[in-house]
């Protein structure tokens, strides 16, 4: 399904005249996904000190929502047009094959080492296969949550299903928004912005006020439920969502007076200071009722942390908003470094395996957070990289699976085989 905005619009804006040629890729952010890694490993493990390591799914909840929809919004700007059906099929292909082979791998070894815990894991399943992992264990128990892998090898699917949720309602809201700013005609916003930029804007204001506020309310009286609601996380990925729509704004603003170019030299100073934010917020968040307002911290930090990486603010040289030529400054040179990238590139797989990793190992009887670490880095790591290659990259890459059509195959065959896999464990237990 194609939906288009009139063909006028895509020649007007200083926004889209800009606009990169090249896909929104930007470095320090991939490497910013193995800081969200990092802090959710050590958090599972168990490491002294890391107890507000969950944060890490706040980092990857930003990322998702800067890069999703600049994606989005730079087709239209580009196009003309938004293709959801080839939005959806890129989503199925980066994210179903490697969380259905993790699934299965899951209940494979729930069968061999814990059986009598196969029926619950078969039902965890399930709903993980579907997309609502996250509504089963906050419904199972509002008042408790219990975010270890000896409650659910598949416990952490909770926050794939937050992120696919917001991937299959925000493209409608994008649209509604693109019909919005048609009605009224596309008009220049002054350099760097859009009446589509401005509408959707307004839209993810709006979802990120009123999700905040339900985050707030929930956390004290239904503290499980606020975690993993979907309506309590919304407002993290409209963080990153307004981001992306502010970012031709904050070049433009960047590149004019003198008082306005200091921006760009503080930059660097602001990025050390927010990547310092949102690994310290680790040490006091396990102490405060979580998310609420406390989320606004390591939330806040990841969005001046991207903020400050864009080129343009930073001085060095670039295209757009996709960091492509550009000098990286600051704490994105750190982010940028080779090593933290392919950790941010396998993060994805990491994560998956994770869980499941430290859950087999308790089973066999490891404990003991130096060797759970251990697993995570060395048996779960190499897991993460071997899928990586042999799944990720080839289902995304390969042509047999490129179009909208093939892609949507794709995903309907690995839910299928993840629901069926989960029924036969039901069945068997």
């Amino acid at each position: 399904m194609v939906h288009h905005v009139p063909a006028r619009s895509a020649a007007t804006s200083p926004a889209v005249q800009s606009a990169p040629t090249r896909s929104g890729f930007r470095p320090d952010v991939e490497g910013l996904r193995a800081v969200a890694l990092g802090l959710v490993l050590l958090f599972h493990a168990g490491v002294p000190g890391s107890g507000g390591g969950r944060l890490g799914v706040d980092v990857f909840f930003v990322i998702s929502g800067f890069l999703i929809t600049g994606l989005l919004v730079r087709e239209v700007e580009r196009t003309g047009r938004l293709d959801l059906a080839g939005f959806y099929a890129r989503r199925a292909r980066r994210i179903l094959p490697a969380a259905v082979v993790v699934l299965l791998a899951t209940l494979t070894t729930t069968a061999a080492l814990a059986p009598a815990q196969l029926a619950t894991t078969g039902r965890d399943g399930l709903a993980a296969a579907l997309q609502l992992a996250n509504w089963r264990s906050a419904l199972a128990d509002p008042m408790d949550l219990h975010p270890d892998a000896a409650a659910s090898p598949l416990l952490h699917y909770w926050s794939l299903a937050v992120e696919e949720q917001f991937y299959l309602l925000w493209p409608p809201l994008v649209l509604l928004a693109l019909a919005a700013a048609r009605r009224r005609g596309r008009s220049s916003d002054g350099p760097g912005g859009t009446s589509i930029r401005r509408a959707l804007a307004v839209a993810a204001g709006a979802v990120a006020v009123v999700s905040l506020a339900c985050s707030v309310l929930l956390t004290p009286v239904l503290p499980t439920l606020a975690y993993l609601g979907t309506p309590t996380r919304a407002w993290q990925l409209a963080a990153g969502a307004l981001l992306a729509l502010a970012v031709p704004r904050l070049q433009w603003w960047s590149t004019g007076t003198s008082q306005r170019r200091h921006l760009r030299r503080w930059a660097p100073a602001v990025s050390w200071a927010a990547l310092a934010v949102v690994l310290t917020s680790s040490l006091w968040t396990d102490d405060v009722p979580y998310p609420g307002w406390a989320a606004l911290v390591p939330t806040l930090g990841t969005v001046a942390l991207i903020a400050a990486g864009i080129p343009g603010l930073t001085g060095a040289s670039g295209q757009g908003d996709d960091g492509v030529g550009a000098r990286p400054v600051g704490a994105a040179r750190l982010l940028s470094a080779r090593p933290v990238r392919w950790a941010g590139r396998a993060s994805y797989s990491w994560y998956l395996w994770h869980v499941p990793v430290v859950f087999a190992g308790e089973a066999l009887g490891v404990s003991g957070w130096p060797a759970l670490l251990a697993l995570e880095l060395l048996v779960a790591g190499p897991l993460a990289a071997l899928t990586l290659v042999v799944v990720e990259q080839p289902f995304r890459t390969s042509p047999r699976f490129a179009g909208a059509r093939r892609g949507l195959v794709l995903g309907a065959v690995a839910t299928a085989l993840g629901v069926a896999a989960s029924v036969l464990a039901i069945a068997a237990s």
